[in-house]
This record gives structure tokens, C-alpha cells and sequence, in this order.
């Protein structure tokens, strides 16, 4: 399936499909919008061949009246066109946005975010009267055969003026297109420099980084405009052009009218009907030459959307697996990344309720990439994951996040109060509901020992919280990040340098958190540097370049590592 010249993904070939309805019926409006718009050419023939030779009012009144309901009817009409493309718009989003979304948060990319910009693109276009252009656009032969029915020559000079418009739009095309395109991409490349020195603005300003940071964005949006300017003055040109063309036409209607009325092969009232005929007949050609620009930047976001939806899995109905006990099972394990190194590889272990694994190991030894592979954040390249003998890939992610905690190096909070974060944003269903939740938040608070801390903000569990938890301190939001891997009691529990912005207090909330976990029989991981949370692991697992380099209980493979200097540095 093409549009606008543009192979469409599947996903979104399938929106448009189920959009049908909407579509065939803007398609049945548009013929007889089309048909109505003949209205004012009869009304000037009936005025001008019969109303003015007989003076007859009535006649005039009549034909004015009908003219009257011909012109409301077809602005009801086009008012209902435009609303069925707005709700074939509206159901487009309803269908592919939840797709998208859950791709961008599985793939945790900017290229995912441009997904979703370019889809709105796309269904924004939709809506735009650029769109009911093209609906009008097949109608135009109706208007060319009544030019016809008035005089051949007249006919003719409709051909021209339409094979000429259609000739400027394809210029239109072929001269701003790859401008286009490179506006396009380098604004694209601009939006998400922008919004990553937004995200790391305090990183920005405190190492003087602020005027390289502004320049780069500059010379993108440099490049962008230029393209961009280029694009639009050229399609300034060839809008002017058209419009030249069709007001031109429309006069020399008139008279080539008038020579035909003066031969006598055509009446005084077809002179004015066919100057409105050519000029309705080439309208929609001129709309879309307007409106090319806008059109030119849906066909360039359905281009990328093609290869963002190579990666947009199928949904999939899940068959719904008893709450896990949290067995966790590690299968040779191995990872690449995109450039082809080797991040892990042949990670085999087992974590058992109630027991608490350590991970160790030098910067870049694969522990965080690790940490998201059990979670089921990222899939690994070879090996399998298994929770309760259930790969994680058959259970559905929403419902085994349930009963599953995570705490990632970055506190990673959002936009939201402080107990919609802690609650993972759940939404109760009644209020009976609504107490659980605020039960369980107050639960999960004490337990990471922050439930205090909350109590002397100025709206306590209710104080809203700015992205990565703006309005509070490392240490706090770190804490707070702690609270929402515990809520719920999950039953597997990973912790990611739980303690790399605590304080003496703030690691002792750790400590006594992660004992009452295994005390319920959670399995607790906890990847960490900082020696004093180790004390409370069970079992350690050492690793080194991605590979396991020991892995047992956690004092022998203290004693095994040579030196309690090593052990030390190897923590």
C-alpha cells in the first residue's frame, strides 16, 4: 500500500484498513459535495438565460432559494467530511499511539520518540483540509465533462489548465523534496539534542558546557533551516505560479466566453458559468500545491516510520501464569551489542527465595546490562531467563512487573506526585482500591526507610515531583526509588548501586530493607561497589570483561580472592 508515493508499514496500512468506513464514507460526501458545487454554475445560467431576458422575479427568488439550500447542504456536508476525517484521525491514534508508546519504553531511545512524532505528523495531515483536497481531486473529470457539455473549446481549455497545475505540483515535487528531506532529518537530529541537554541541563551548566551545547543545536537547526528555506521559497514560487494560473484561466474563460457568445454558440449566462466551472474544476489541484509542504513532511515521517515499525513487535495474547514465588534462573546468558562486542557471555546461576546474590566486578564488567536482561528490560542475544521454570518472554511484562521490584543506577523518577511514583502510577478501581494503594504506599516507604523524610515535604505523600525526581536531593530520590522497588512485596527484587547516593542512615534503611525481603522469601540481587551493602548478601557473583569469574557463598569467594586488598578493589 502507497501514499503519496510512499510504501506504508503494515502497522499502519492495518489503522488505515480498519479506518475504512470512515474514508468510504468521506469519499460519498466528497461526490456530492462535488455535485453540489455545479450550483452556482446552473444558478448563473438559469439568471443570465432565463431571469434577465423575461425580468422574471419569481423565477429569480425560486432558483435563488435553491441555490440557498445547495450551497447549506454542502457546507453541512463538507462540516461532516471533515469531522469523519478528524474521527478516522482519532481512531488511527487509538490503534497505533499504545503500540508505539510501548515500543519507546521497551527500546528506551530517541529513535522511538521520534516514532511517535512522526506519527503524529501523519495523523495530523489527516485532518487537514490539504486531505479533502485529494478527496475532491477524482471529481475533477465531472467538472472537465460539464465544461465540455458547455462548449468543446471551453473543455479544452480546462484540459490545459489542469494538465499545466498537475505539471507545477510535480515540479513542486522534484524541486523541494531532498531539501526537504535534509530539513527533516536535521531538525530531527536538533529536537533530540535539545531534549537530552535539557534532561542533563545541571551536567550542562556545571562543566561549562552550555555554549558548545547551544552552538551544536545551532548548526543543526542551521542546516535544517537552510533546506527548509530553500524548500519553501521554491514551493513559494510554484504556489504563486498556480495561483497565477487558475485566476488567469478563470478570466480567459470569460473570454473565450464572450468570442463563443459573439459566434453564437454559446449563451450571455454560459460566459459567467464557465469562468466559476474552471475555477472550481482547478481549486482542489491549487489546495494541494498549497498544502504541499505540510504533504511533504507526511510523506518524509510515513519514510521513517517504515523503518522504525521493522522493530514494532505484534501484540501478543499472553496465556495468564500463576504469581511467581521469584526462582530465579540464569541460562548461559550472553549478550552483543549493536556494534558487535561482546558484553556477556555464558552467565549461568540460580537465585533461590529468601537469598540474597551479590554482584560484583569492575566498571563495564556487564553488571547493570545484566540487571536488565533478569528484569526482563532488555532481551539477551543468547540464553534464556527463567522465573519459576517460565521464561520471561511468556509471561506479559505488565503483570509479572507486579512481583517484580527493580532499582536502576539512576533513580529514574517521573512527572507525578511522590506517591504516584512510589505506587508505579496504579490507578484503583474503587475506593476500597484506592485505600490499598495508599496502604501499600506508606508500607513500601517505611521500608526504605523514607516514610519520615516524606512527612516534612509540604504536601507530604501528595508533593508533585519534577522529571528524574526534581525537588529532591540524589540521596532522596534514591530512597524514594528504593520505596517503589519494594512496593507491593514483589517477589524478585533488583537492585542496581542501591547505595552509590546514601548516607551512613540511608545505607542502614538499605541493609534493614533487604533483610525483611528475605525474611518474606523475596530473592533479593544487589549490584553494587560500596562494601557495606555487601555484608548482608549470601552469595556472591564475581564478574569480569561480561564473563562469571566466581560465583558461590559469599565468604568463601571472599577468601578465594586473593588478599582482602583484592577482595576490597573487588568490590
Amino acid at each position: 500500500m502507497k501514499i503519496l508515493g510512499q510504501e506504508v508499514p503494515k502497522v499502519l496500512a492495518d489503522a488505515l484498513a480498519d479506518c475504512r468506513r470512515h474514508f468510504m464514507a468521506a469519499a460519498i460526501f466528497s461526490l456530492l459535495i462535488n455535485i453540489l458545487y455545479l450550483a452556482p454554475t446552473i444558478y448563473m445560467l438559469q439568471v443570465y438565460d432565463r431571469v434577465v431576458p423575461t425580468a422574471g422575479k419569481t423565477t429569480l427568488l425560486f432558483i435563488t432559494m435553491a441555490l440557498a439550500l445547495s450551497l447549506l447542504t454542502l457546507s453541512i456536508l463538507d462540516m461532516v467530511r471533515n469531522r469523519l476525517l478528524v474521527r478516522a484521525s482519532q481512531r488511527m491514534d487509538a490503534l497505533i499511539a499504545p503500540r508505539i508508546l510501548r515500543q519507546m519504553m521497551a527500546t528506551d531511545s530517541a529513535s522511538a520518540g521520534q516514532a511517535m512524532r512522526d506519527f503524529d505528523s501523519v495523523r495530523t495531515a489527516m485532518a487537514t483540509p490539504a486531505i479533502a483536497a485529494i478527496f475532491d481531486f477524482p471529481w475533477t473529470p465531472v467538472f472537465l465533462l460539464v465544461a465540455f457539455m458547455l462548449h468543446f473549446w471551453i473543455g479544452i481549455m480546462a484540459i490545459i489548465s489542469a494538465i499545466l497545475l498537475v505539471s507545477v505540483a510535480f515540479a513542486n515535487q522534484r524541486a523541494t523534496q531532498k531539501s526537504m528531506e535534509i530539513a527533516t532529518t536535521a531538525m530531527v537530529s536538533a529536537a533530540n539534542s535539545q531534549q537530552a541537554a535539557a534532561t542533563h541541563g545541571t551536567t550542562v551548566k556545571a562543566l561549562g558546557m552550555t555554549g558548545a551545547m547551544v552552538e551544536r543545536q545551532l548548526g543543526h537547526r542551521r542546516i535544517g533551516l537552510a533546506n527548509m528555506l530553500h524548500a519553501q521559497f521554491a514551493g513559494s514560487r510554484l504556489t504563486a505560479t498556480s495561483k497565477f494560473l487558475r485566476m488567469f484561466v478563470q478570466s480567459a474563460a470569460l473570454g473565450l466566453g464572450a468570442l463563443l457568445a459573439i459566434a453564437g454558440d454559446i449563451s450571455a449566462g454560459a460566459i459567467i458559468a464557465s469562468s466559476v466551472l474552471l475555477s472550481r474544476a482547478l481549486q482542489p489541484i491549487e489546495s494541494i500545491i498549497g498544502a504541499w509542504a505540510s504533504l511533504a513532511a507526511a510523506r518524509s515521517a510515513i519514510r521513517r516510520l517504515n523503518k522504525s515499525f521493522e522493530t514494532l513487535e505484534e501484540p501478543r495474547i499472553y496465556t495468564a501464569l500463576p504469581d511467581p514465588e521469584g526462582v530465579l534462573e540464569v541460562e548461559e546468558v550472553g549478550v552483543r551489542g549493536r556494534d558487535g562486542r561482546t558484553i556477556l557471555v555464558g552467565l549461568t546461576f540460580r537465585a533461590d527465595p529468601g537469598s540474597i546474590l551479590g554482584i560484583i566486578g569492575p566498571s563495564g564488567s556487564g553488571k547493570t546490562t545484566l540487571g536488565r536482561i533478569i528484569v526482563g528490560a532488555a532481551q539477551p542475544t543468547i540464553g534464556t531467563v527463567r522465573i519459576d521454570g517460565a521464561r520471561l518472554t511468556d509471561w506479559d511484562q505488565d503483570d509479572l512487573g507486579r512481583h517484580i521490584g527493580y532499582m536502576p543506577q539512576e533513580p529514574s523518577l517521573f512527572d507525578g506526585t511522590l506517591k504516584e511514583n512510589i505506587s508505579r502510577f496504579e490507578r484503583p478501581s474503587n475506593v476500597d482500591d484506592a485505600k490499598r494503594i495508599d496502604e501499600a504506599v506508606v508500607k513500601a516507604a517505611k521500608e526504605a526507610g523514607v516514610h519520615e523524610l516524606v512527612l516534612q515535604l509540604p504536601q507530604g505523600y501528595d508533593t508533585p515531583l519534577g522529571l528524574m525526581g526534581a525537588g529532591l536531593s540524589a540521596g532522596q530520590a534514591q530512597r524514594v526509588a528504593l520505596a517503589r522497588a519494594l512496593y507491593g512485596d514483589p517477589k524478585l527484587i533488583v537492585l542496581d548501586e542501591p547505595n552509590a547516593f546514601l548516607d551512613q542512615a540511608g545505607e542502614t534503611s538499605l541493609i534493614a530493607a533487604i533483610a525483611k525481603a528475605r525474611a518474606r522469601k523475596a530473592t533479593v540481587i544487589v549490584i553494587a561497589h560500596r562494601q557495606g551493602v555487601l555484608a548482608a548478601v549470601d552469595r556472591l557473583l564475581v564478574m569480569e570483561e561480561g564473563r562469571p569469574k566466581l560465583i558461590g557463598p559469599a565468604k568463601d569467594v571472599v577468601a578465594r580472592l586473593t588478599g582482602p586488598k583484592r577482595a576490597e578493589n573487588a568490590a
